[in-house]
């Protein structure tokens, strides 16, 4: 990710900003700043398309399983934080919103060979503050996924599978899964 410019003082001055960019242009904002997020790799987006038929079967019939880009707003203050989760599930009400001002019902993001700092350490600290219960990191390299869940300000990991090994998750949805099925 690339430093662009001085931070933003609000929400809508980040708005009118961004309104002002091309589409293809992905942006977070980290204290205040925006930056840009580079394109992903064809192994990120088999993972991420395999996730997305996996869970919108599985989830409450009143959600929907978005991938990225949608912005997720996790505070504006002390400076403004707005991250963008590779893959989020979120009530249809709040799927029509230009972005989500409130933690989904899960937030997954995919790992990549420069983005371990970001998505494993910074991201799942802040998503935890911002409320996030339910959170996944998956790893093509390995192939693994980690399942947390939120207690109190913090991220706990409640199962894990490697390779062919099953997962089974019961929380916020039940499904079965074996990381070697997210990668090419």
């Amino acid at each position: 990710m690339q430093m662009l410019m001085e931070p933003f003082t609000s929400l809508d001055d980040y708005l009118a900003w961004v309104d002002q960019r091309p589409d293809e242009e992905h942006y977070e904002v980290v204290e205040g700043v925006p930056v840009m997020s580079p394109s992903p790799t064809g192994w990120h987006q088999f993972a991420l398309t395999q996730l997305v038929l996996l869970l919108s079967p599985a989830g409450p019939a009143d959600h929907v399983v978005l991938p990225a880009p949608f912005d997720w707003v996790l505070w504006e203050a002390p400076r403004l934080q707005i991250r963008e989760p590779d893959l989020v599930v979120v009530a249809r009400s709040e799927a029509r919103a230009p972005r989500l001002t409130r933690a989904p019902l899960l937030a997954v993001e995919i790992l990549s060979p420069t983005s371990y700092e970001r998505d494993a350490v910074a991201k799942r600290r802040e998503y935890a503050l911002a409320g996030l219960d339910h959170y996944w990191i998956v790893n093509p390299g390995a192939p693994q996924v980690a399942v947390y869940r939120r207690r109190g300000e913090t991220f706990e990991l409640v199962a894990q599978a490697v390779d062919d090994a099953e997962l089974v998750v019961t929380e916020p949805m039940s499904l079965r899964l074996r990381p070697s099925d997210l990668v090419v």
